[in-house]
């Protein structure tokens, strides 16, 4: 059902549409470079889970990189008109309800959504508005929407290189089942169950099927294995982050049979295969709109003295974006961090969901080179009690 409720063709479509002829050539899938043969051809690839299409899929998000070097050509949007943005405030305005939609068109003093489109472009508080708007009216719909850009928009998950360092070590020492809670490219995922029996949960069926199948090709491939962790490195290189890869194991063709994937959501999910021994909910609850309530359920999920490592951005974080937000006048965070958290909220979180804090650990991914950085993210480590 969550597939229908949105069009990665279109998406494609769209943005291929806006590029100059130049940089479509770049996306050129079979022998064809217009708008349409684009959105069809890379819309198979990047939607199958057949090795082939796997392959072809990271050529194109190395193309994505290299034309959105440009900003005027990237698959997101800026603070005035780049790329998708008219397509994706267009298509959001249209999942809400109609009071909803109605009263944003008249508060904006416009008649369509096209005459919102321009107006954001040349107003601040306008895009501010919507984005909050927006945060106030998540839903099924806008949430499958997003989650198929982000999808788009780059392979990895973004927080590869941190889990590796600072919670694989961690985890490859626990046993029993393993949960990992939003599993993204599913790269978290492979390198548990190289310890054991694993279940990943992703809300996305189009990144659930991917990582499958990347986990199945890995197992069986190392070459295939080095084009992921590149392109991982690739991606990633925008934070001043690379994999360290003396902490990647050895993987073997047992690893399939401990590698469980599944897209949907992820509470009723998580009752429903579990119980579980263990579980890590890393990068994932600064993007929901019911944090206490996702660990909550997922804890219950767990048995009795079980582990669970959480990764949240800090309230700096949160600073750092809202100033970016007020100058630039986001038009709304595409699944950007929508919750931050205190050490004091953290507590209060595990607290309900009867999780003990064993230790807290603050980080940070930027400004590294400073004697005392800000910590922007912390990980925490809980039990159950």
């Amino acid at each position: 059902m969550m597939e229908e409720n949105f069009s990665i063709g279109n998406i494609l479509f769209n943005y291929f549409s806006t590029l100059p002829e130049e940089e479509r050539e770049k996306f050129v899938i079979g022998e064809r470079s217009d708008p349409r043969s684009l959105a069809e051809g890379w819309e198979g690839a990047l939607t199958t889970d057949g090795a082939e299409g796997i392959i072809e899929s990271f050529r194109y998000y190395e193309a994505l990189r290299e034309v959105g070097a440009k900003e005027e050509c990237r698959l997101s949007y800026n603070d005035t008109e780049a790329s998708i943005y008219p397509f994706v405030v267009r298509s959001i305005l249209n999942m809400f309800d109609d009071n909803t939609r109605g009263g944003l068109l008249k508060e904006a003093g416009c008649k369509s959504a096209d005459d919102l489109v321009e107006s954001m472009k040349v107003s601040r508080e306008l895009r501010n508005s919507f984005r909050l708007t927006f945060l106030e009216n998540i839903g099924g719909g806008v949430l499958s929407f997003l989650y198929s850009m982000v999808y788009l928009m780059g392979f990895s998950s973004g927080g590869e290189a941190s889990f590796l360092t600072r919670v694989f070590p961690i985890v490859k020492g626990w046993g029993g089942h393993i949960l990992d809670a939003g599993g993204g490219s599913g790269f978290a995922g492979l390198m548990i169950s190289t310890r054991g029996e694993t279940t990943y949960i992703d809300f996305s069926p189009f990144r659930a099927r991917r990582a499958a199948a990347v986990a199945g090709m890995s197992t069986v491939d190392t070459a295939f294995f080095n084009k992921v962790l590149n392109l991982i490195d690739l991606e990633s290189d925008t934070f001043g982050l690379k994999l360290d890869r003396n902490l990647i194991p050895e993987l073997t063709g047992n690893i399939k049979g401990n590698l469980h994937h599944e897209s949907g959501d992820l509470i009723s999910l998580s009752k429903e295969l579990g119980p579980f021994d263990g579980a890590i909910v890393t990068d994932v609850l600064e993007h929901t709109t019911d944090p206490e309530g996702i660990l909550t359920e997922v804890a219950k999920t767990l048995n009795r003295s079980a582990p669970l490592i959480l990764t949240v951005p800090t309230e700096a974080n949160g600073v750092s974006q809202r100033e970016m937000e007020e100058e630039n006048g986001l038009t709304f965070p595409f699944l950007l961090h929508i919750r931050f958290f205190s050490d004091e909220k953290i507590e209060e979180m595990a607290k309900k969901a009867r999780l003990e804090v064993v230790e807290l650990n603050h980080f940070s991914h930027e400004d590294t080179t400073q004697s005392d950085p800000i910590p922007m993210e912390v990980m925490a480590l809980l039990k159950k009690v």
